[in-house]
């Protein structure tokens, strides 16, 4: 079994032809969830190391204003313990370890660097409860103070914008300490909500300075790896591993919503053979899943062809492929999912699979409900559905009708028996009778009467010469 964990909302993965797999509805996280992390963007899926220190998260940025440094010239409202990281024209982003526990860290552009400025907005969906913007760059009273900092249930935001040479950023802390999945959705230069805003103190005080490069950090704390992102992309940063789908999360009006797709990475890891048709395979794939109003950020683990049985289908069908999720607190949605109909026609021995072959089930309680299908392509042997799921607790994808059983391979004869088909052989023995069939005899067991005659042969012979002499 493969589990992925997601946090605010879910996810899901493949079928499985008698192997085992499940983002995650697993009954304990892998022993490594939460010692590693991943960072997603579009098909891409890298696996990251927290930059670790022996202080804060606020020690590590160092941020340092008029307010907080009055007798030093070295306030020019700007994260100072992350120089030796920065870059011109480039916005880091990293995991940090410390005393505090786990902390996102974010740093725009370099101190003292050859930078006109810069303005970014960044929403953070998907946060735990307790977490908050614990550093910010900037934090001071004054009208040249124009950065934004806001949030709601499940997510934080924030805007900046600052002047050449200088630094903007911040960080989040609480919660990321266990299990988390959070997907950052930047606007970067004109997609900054700051863009053409005439509300700001001084809409110009970037000098139309721009961000070019969104670099992810990891490992060593001096010297870290450095993964380029897409400034145009959302990045979700998750504990786990890349053996899973990948899944982002975004606001919406109702709250928050998930999506989770890129499910071949998990295809082949989970089908328990007690779950699993013996028919299944590969045939059928999750590829999307959507949902809607997921409620506050809490861990959610989906399974695909979870290793507990699954109840019984109606009409005692078998499941070609299953996915159960927890913690998703009767969260609806829209499954997309294929079937290729060819390998299931020579899995199964039936011909010519149609849509209506085909059925989706959903948890109703102790049992299921038959959930409608729409076909959105059908091409090459494979069909594409489309289904509104009212519950994505269990999900579970049958045959609409079984297979036919496999053909006997028995031999009979048009002819009556005979008297000759079978020879029997009568002894008396302790006055009851016995039957024998001649047939029965094999070739072993002649031989082993042959042998004990020819000994008995040769003992009575050895007797017969002795008393001769």
């Amino acid at each position: 079994m493969r589990t992925v964990l997601l946090v605010a909302v879910l996810v899901v993965g493949a079928v499985a032809g008698g192997t085992s797999h499940g983002v995650a509805a697993q009954s304990s996280p892998p022993p490594d969830a939460v010692d590693s992390y991943v960072v997603e963007q579009g098909d891409i899926c890298q696996p990251i190391e927290a930059l670790e220190t022996d202080g804060t998260v606020g020690s590590l940025y160092d941020y340092r204003n008029h307010e907080t440094h009055p007798d030093s010239d070295d306030n020019l409202y700007s994260s100072y313990g992350t120089q030796h990281l920065q870059a011109d024209d480039t916005s880091i982003l990293m995991l940090h370890e410390g005393t505090d526990g786990t902390s996102l860290v974010v740093v725009h552009d370099r101190l003292e660097g050859q930078t006109a400025g810069g303005m970014v907005s960044f929403d953070v969906v998907g946060v735990p409860p307790e977490a908050d913007w614990v550093v910010r760059d900037d934090a001071y009273e004054g009208e040249t103070n124009m950065a934004e900092w806001y949030g709601g249930e499940g997510w934080l935001g924030a805007s900046w914008i600052w002047a050449d040479g200088r630094t903007d950023g911040g960080a989040i802390n609480g919660g990321l300490s266990e299990e988390f999945a959070l997907t950052i959705h930047p606007g970067f230069n004109e997609h900054s909500a700051f863009h053409d805003n005439p509300d700001l103190h001084d809409p110009d005080w970037h000098d139309d300075g721009r961000i070019e490069r969104w670099e992810v950090l990891s490992g060593d704390i001096e010297d870290p790896e450095r993964t380029t992102l897409s400034l145009a992309e959302p990045v979700t940063i998750r504990t786990g591993t890349c053996d899973g789908p990948a899944v982002t999360y975004d606001r919406t009006a109702d709250g928050i919503s998930a999506t989770i797709d890129r499910f071949d990475d998990a295809a082949g890891n989970g089908a328990n053979d007690s779950n699993s048709s013996p028919h299944s395979s590969d045939a059928v794939q999750f590829e999307r899943l959507e949902l809607a109003d997921v409620g506050p950020a809490e861990p959610i683990r989906a399974d695909i062809d979870p290793v507990d049985d699954l109840p019984a289908l109606p009409d005692d069908r078998d499941a070609l492929s299953s996915l159960a999720v927890d913690g998703a607190h009767g969260a609806s949605g829209t499954l997309s999912f294929s079937v290729d109909a060819v390998e299931l026609e020579d899995a199964t021995g039936k011909e010519s699979l149609e849509a209506d072959d085909f059925v989706l089930y959903e948890a109703d309680g102790d049992g299921w409900a038959e959930v409608s299908l729409e076909v959105y392509t059908a091409e090459d042997g494979t069909l594409r559905f489309d289904a509104t799921v009212a519950s994505v607790e269990r999900l579970a994808v049958a045959l609409a009708e079984p297979p036919d059983p496999p053909a006997q391979n028995a031999t009979t004869s048009s002819e009556p028996a005979t008297e000759r088909d079978t020879e029997t052989t009568h002894s008396e023995t302790d006055g009851s009778q016995q039957s024998v069939d001649a047939d029965v005899l094999s070739i072993p067991a002649i031989a082993v009467v042959g042998v004990a005659v020819t000994v008995l042969c040769g003992l009575l012979w050895l007797y017969s010469s002795r008393h001769l002499e």
